[in-house]
């Protein structure tokens, strides 16, 4: 099943800075759950998972890098 909106989602993440050192991690937690499609997180990385399947993994720098991506 494909991520859209108003679907409820689970995800495991890792935030790195540019040297790799880690920012946050949802490791040794619960994953982060949220509703697809409302906004609740920001809005490049709600694209670039939409259409994704359970299991797939996404390096989001691209997309969290594009203008718009992250909100001010």
């Amino acid at each position: 099943m494909q991520i859209a909106d108003d679907m409820a989602v689970l995800i495991n993440y890792k935030v790195s800075n540019t040297d790799g050192e880690v920012l946050d991690t949802s490791e040794g937690d619960e994953p982060l759950a949220y509703i697809h499609g409302q906004g609740d997180i920001v809005p490049g990385l709600e694209q670039a998972l939409a259409g994704r399947t359970a299991g797939e993994k996404l390096d989001a720098g691209a997309a969290l890098s594009a203008p718009g991506a992250v909100r001010d």
